[in-house]
């Protein structure tokens, strides 16, 4: 058996739910998919999961692994999940020089040469991997997400330094945090295109409720360290937004238009995020 090179880590629900053509389910399919796709020579698969969604994953194959998750996520978000800070600090703890985070719904068809490729480039930087969204399970073609990282890889030892606390799988912003936190504490990020990285598209099942209560998650992150933002060079409207949103994001229970103002604010963010990430860019082929 090869040695590990890289760890990757997620959360696989017990059931899933996605459109397929003509309308026929396709989400039980498609997660078996997935699983499937993850595991390959010198890549370990950690699934991390609530207690009482361990019965709901017996039948996974030997090659993933399966730990129990820290409690809380459910409390805070108001459905079981895992944090992505526990997943990420358990797949540093295998001891591999790459250490990741995937989400439950993307299948990688990866052959060998692009996950090498992949593998190398994150021994050096963090890699914030698009998706490619599709339509349908044998799709080969389609358009790159360009809003959010479905795929992250990043050296152990950087790894060590990120901060997800409070973030779940299944629930939005811990992505941009990865990449914010990493570039403002001057560590390398790369965003990165392949096709190989797909999702089965279908409408968000995230709530208003739940993103902005992420989102506040992120501004208590970033608020000490204000100041670092500006040297990232994301200009006088980002910082405009960044500093209306740490004034309201903890204050949407004053009424209109605050919870509006949040969205958009918080919207404009992550674009802004986008961005940053996107001035060092790697196409896979």
């Amino acid at each position: 058996m090869p040695a590990t090179e890289v760890a990757l880590a997620t959360s696989i629900p017990p059931g899933m739910k996605r459109p397929g053509p003509g309308g026929a389910e396709a989400g039980a399919i498609w997660r078996q998919d997935c699983i499937a796709s993850w595991p390959a020579p010198g890549w370990r698969i950690l699934t991390v999961n609530p207690a009482e969604e361990a019965a709901s994953l017996a039948g996974l194959p030997e090659t993933i692994e399966r730990r129990t998750a820290e409690p809380g996520v459910a409390e805070a978000y108001g459905r079981p999940g895992a944090w992505v800070g526990d997943a990420l600090r358990q797949a540093v703890a295998t001891g591999a020089p790459v250490v990741g985070l995937v989400n439950a719904d993307i299948r990688l068809d990866l052959d060998a040469t692009r996950r090498a490729a992949l593998a190398a480039e994150a021994r050096q930087a963090m890699l914030a991997c698009n998706r490619m969204d599709v339509q349908h399970a044998a799709q080969t073609e389609g358009a790159a997400y360009r809003y959010g990282y479905d795929l992250v890889l990043m050296p152990a030892a950087m790894a060590q330094r990120i901060d997800l606390t409070g973030f779940a799988f299944g629930v939005p912003w811990w992505d941009y945090w990865i990449v914010l936190d990493a570039l403002l504490r001057g560590l390398p990020v790369r965003a990165v295109r392949c096709d190989g990285i797909r999702h089965l598209a279908h409408k968000a099942a995230w709530n208003q409720p739940g993103w902005r209560r992420a989102l506040r998650v992120l501004m208590a992150h970033l608020a000490p360290r204000r100041a670092a933002l500006g040297a990232l060079g994301l200009g006088p409207v980002a910082e405009a937004v960044a500093d209306l949103l740490l004034a309201i994001a903890s204050r949407e229970e004053e009424g209109y238009p605050v919870a509006e103002m949040i969205t958009v604010a918080g919207t404009r963010f992550g674009l802004e995020v986008v961005r940053l990430a996107e001035r060092e860019a790697l196409r896979l082929d």
